[in-house]
């Protein structure tokens, strides 16, 4: 009986010390794998939280910047301030709309013009009516995120402002936001409990305790007000107001204990939570726990068999929680890595972006150069320590330095006197890491870009490469059509004074002899007598005469004689002249401030401008007054052609003004110059075609 009573003690005593050591052992287990699996859910948390940041960040800047750039456009400025000034004005009010109405095929859903006073000018699209559904950007007053039928909306308001920076009305803008849509609804991989929030700050001054917010769950997105905690309660989208980002595990707005991830969105004023259920991510273990209770009765009888295989089940269940937690490092870590690769493309493509879009307004080499620099070093690996040189007709263009921002992206420019036969360069000892690409154009070698590193720390990159390729061709391209564009105008030029030069000296002295023969028949006849064939003599050597003023005239259209012998200001008095005699109108010519020019291509350029623009006054226009004025002050010259036309805006005209080969031509050469070219139409009725530029 005291050996079954003893037994009987040791096995209760070993059963409930198996017992606790079993339920301590697996307190001890459970309460490792909480901690791991809570860690590990909260980096992944923490790195898709991340990128979902950036998405938001870049998205609604570049809504903002385009809105912006919206306001700042002069086809969009100068209707305005025409309304402002004119508010029945039926040209004005139609070229806003036209223009408006082009909006919704650049990304805009819809937009809305008003003018100084707050009154509607003109409209598109249809605006969203959600506005209970909004959150308040702080990056800028009047500027909202929508929801609105399961999708972003983002509603920007611009002031407009003239050339002195004051206003002249405002835009109101909305357009559909798809990515930040998509990025924003995709919760149902996460889990079934997972919950991504958008919130906007409290107003200031605002004393109800709520702050707005959007709620994607697994059965869609719904807008809701959430409770302001005070500072005490530590909830992760207080954190996230307040500038903060990182992990934590918290009861929510529904008492509901979860894993979060919170960071903030500080360049546009929000914060942001994406955040899991404790329950959902511990209800493998759950389950598990209670088959392990169930089996503890049968672990305990079969002693140390059965906990020898308890053990070797919590070693494998502790080896699978590790193995996920690696997984879960490593792909965190890939995250990282696509994302910097990501971030470095999309730098590229904006600095071939910009560069491409610098050359198609520029037609300077220097300009083009000094764009190339300032979009191409910050594109880089190592800005810093870069330096870019191009080398092209005889001239070597060499960047200046990077640190956050260039001062002077373009450091000098100097004619090369060591020329470098075929244009291949040898890396010298200060340089590290060169990339080189030929300048090709018509297929012959012109220059070369080429970038280098002033430290040996770097390594070479192929896409960074493949990116000199790229704006060395580009730049190849831009050169080969610049030269397209002077050949052709050099042609066009040649032409007329070709034809110039036969009228007068040789169809216009046939016709004068014509003119003298007919005018000696004319003698020969009266002598004899015969009155009546006279006349006919008389009248043919008239006409021939008469057709020969207007052959001089022609010639003198085409062939500017007075421009080559005594200049351009003599040559304008003399097309003025041409101009009233010609057309029987009032056309007259100022000049302030007289210089000399000794540019003979700015003369002739600035010579077919001004013919260019009286051609169509009065062709086109029906201008029955002319005036040319030029005048020089401080080194800057002004040309002007004013008309008492139709207008730039006349619907009859509208399409010669914008679509005709003349006002390209005029541009053109315009652009040659370095000029900024002008098409204005006048208070008081008219156009004015108006040139300025710099005079060295």
């Amino acid at each position: 009986m005291a050996i079954t009573y003893e037994h009987r003690k040791i096995s209760i005593i070993g059963g409930l010390l198996l017992l606790g050591l079993t339920l301590t052992t697996g307190i001890a287990v459970y309460d490792v794998m909480h901690q791991q699996i809570e860690s590990a859910l909260g980096r992944g948390l923490d790195v898709a939280l991340e990128g979902k940041t950036y998405l938001f960040e870049i998205q609604i800047e570049k809504g903002l910047a385009d809105t912006r750039a919206l306001a700042m456009r002069p086809f969009m400025i100068q209707p305005i301030q025409q309304l402002n000034i004119q508010p029945d004005n039926v040209n004005a009010l139609h070229d806003l709309d036209r223009n408006v109405n082009s909006l919704t095929q650049i990304g805009f859903s819809a937009a809305i013009v008003y003018d100084v006073h707050g009154n509607v000018l003109s409209q598109v699209g249809h605006f969203s009516d959600k506005q209970t559904q909004s959150l308040p950007l702080t990056i800028q007053n009047n500027t909202y995120l929508l929801w609105d039928d399961d999708q972003f909306i983002l509603r920007t308001s611009e002031d407009v402002l003239d050339e002195d920076g004051n206003r002249i009305g405002s835009f109101t803008t909305e357009s559909f936001l798809p990515h930040l849509t998509r990025r924003f609804s995709e919760i149902r991989s996460i889990g079934e409990t997972g919950e991504f929030i958008l919130c906007a700050p409290q107003a200031p001054g605002d004393s109800a305790q709520e702050i707005a917010c959007l709620m994607s769950q697994i059965d869609g997105v719904k807008f809701k007000y959430l409770y302001h905690a005070t500072k005490e309660e530590l909830l992760p989208i207080n954190n996230a107001l307040a500038g903060k980002s990182g992990v934590m595990a918290v009861k929510d707005y529904r008492h509901m204990q979860v894993i979060a991830a919170y960071a903030p969105l500080d360049k546009i004023g929000l914060g942001m939570v994406l955040k899991l259920d404790e329950e959902e991510l511990l209800k493998p273990v759950a389950e598990q726990l209670k088959f392990i209770i169930l089996y503890l009765a049968g672990l305990i009888a079969a002693e140390i068999l059965l906990l020898n295989w308890f053990v070797l089940k919590l070693i494998n269940s502790r080896r699978e929680a590790q193995e996920a937690k690696e997984k879960a490092e490593l792909f965190s870590i890939e995250l990282s890595h696509k994302e910097l690769e990501l971030r470095k493309r999309l730098k590229e493509i904006t600095c071939l972006y910009e560069i491409r879009r610098g050359m198609g307004l520029d037609v300077s080499v220097d300009n083009v150069c000094q764009n190339i620099f300032e979009h191409l070093i910050p594109a880089m690996q190592f800005p810093k320590i870069a330096t870019a040189v191009i080398e092209l007709y005889g001239w070597r263009y060499i960047s200046g330095q990077y640190n956050q921002g260039f001062i002077r992206p373009l450091r000098s420019k100097t004619k090369i006197t060591d020329k470098i036969v075929g244009y291949h360069w040898h890396k010298d000892q200060s340089s590290f890491c060169t990339y080189l690409s030929e300048i090709i154009v018509n297929d012959e070698v012109c220059g070369q870009l080429r970038l280098f590193y002033s430290e040996d720390q770097t390594f070479p990159v192929i896409e960074e490469q493949k990116l000199i390729n790229a704006i060395a061709s580009d730049l190849a391209g831009w050169l080969e059509r610049k030269r397209l564009e002077q050949a052709l105008v050099f042609v066009a030029e040649e032409q007329a004074h070709t034809i110039g030069q036969e009228l007068h000296d040789n169809l216009g002295q046939r016709i004068a002899a014509i003119g003298y023969q007919a005018r000696a028949l004319e003698k020969k006849i009266s002598a004899l007598g015969k009155e009546s064939l006279a006349g006919v003599a008389a009248s043919i050597a008239a006409q021939a005469q008469a057709s020969v003023v207007q052959i001089k005239q022609l010639a003198q259209g085409l062939l500017p004689f007075e421009l080559e012998a005594n200049g351009l200001i003599a040559a304008l008095q003399a097309l003025a002249s041409r101009i009233a005699s010609t057309y029987k109108i009032n056309c007259e010519f100022v000049c302030e401030n007289e210089t000399i020019i000794n540019d003979n291509n700015l003369a002739l350029n600035l010579y077919r401008i001004t013919q260019e623009a009286a051609n169509n006054a009065i062709r086109h226009g029906g201008a029955r007054y002319l005036r040319i004025f030029l005048s020089f002050e401080e080194g800057m010259l002004c040309l002007s052609i004013c008309d008492d036309g139709s207008g730039i805006v006349d619907v009859g005209a509208k399409h010669e003004v914008t679509q005709g080969m003349g006002i390209k031509i005029m541009q053109y050469r315009a652009k040659q110059l370095g000029a900024k070219l002008e098409l204005l139409m006048r208070p008081e009725g008219g156009t004015e075609v108006r040139l300025e530029m710099q005079l060295i």
